[in-house]
């Protein structure tokens, strides 16, 4: 038995540098044609094999460059964010100077949108996809992808809220006020969220229910400053 793992150890150790050797008799460019070719039939993982061994036979060179964003894309295709993300993260790192760069942190900011849990889960992910997008506005004003990160940013902010709303009205049920007040009052500095008006509306009453009428009245004031100010209250945004 014993022997029979190391014959098979052997065997794939002399596969392994056989398959190695071949690829040393080929050019960069033919292995990066060759690899990009299977990217181009959508065989994703295969693709990723062959860009991985571009890297390692020929490490920061141009080709190298552009493997591991073909490598990222790749994950992506695949539905792999978090292998897509670790990509775009160790280009950023290697390449900080590349010529993708805009698309690669764009890819970067994609990766972790499509990794947002649903409202009812932890948002880390989503503070960070929110970090990221906005450190791509500044970093690219003028990029083709601004307006949708833009867009982006609006869309996690909302979803951000949804959690913040869902936790202040568990507090609020449990008649934990303060700890209510508190999500409420991180909502409503965001006056174009749907939350807003009904963040309002329960910071009411918390307030009300502790006895500070004073505080109640001045939210009322806002609710009513809010509405008379808009057509009509936004609905509730649809929680993912």
């Amino acid at each position: 038995m014993y022997k029979t793992l190391i014959t098979c150890f052997i065997l794939l150790i002399c596969s392994f540098t056989q398959s190695y050797a071949n690829d040393l008799e080929k050019t960069e460019t033919e292995l990066y044609e060759e690899a990009v070719g299977l990217f181009d039939q959508k065989k994703y993982k295969q693709a990723i094999r062959a860009f991985r061994k571009i890297e390692d036979l020929y490490p920061f060179s141009y080709w190298a460059m552009k493997a591991k964003l073909l490598s990222g894309i790749s994950h992506y295709n695949m539905g792999d964010y978090s292998g897509a993300a670790s990509d775009m993260d160790n280009y950023i790192y290697v390449y900080s100077n590349g010529e993708d760069l805009s698309y690669v942190y764009y890819l970067r900011v994609l990766s972790y949108y499509m990794q947002i849990n649903k409202v009812q889960l932890g948002q880390q992910t989503a503070y960070k996809a929110l970090e990221l997008a906005t450190e791509y506005i500044n970093l690219f004003p003028n990029s083709e992808y601004t307006e949708e990160m833009k867009e982006k940013v609006k869309l996690i902010t909302e979803h951000i809220l949804a959690k913040e709303y869902s936790i202040g009205r568990f507090y609020l049920k449990r008649g934990e006020y303060l700890a209510a007040i508190k999500r409420f009052q991180n909502i409503i500095s965001n006056k174009d969220s749907s939350y807003f008006p009904k963040s309002v509306s329960c910071l009411i009453a918390a307030y009300s229910a502790l006895g500070l009428d004073l505080e109640a009245e001045q939210y009322k004031s806002l609710l009513a400053r809010n509405i008379k100010g808009s057509d009509e209250i936004p609905h509730e945004s649809k929680q993912t």
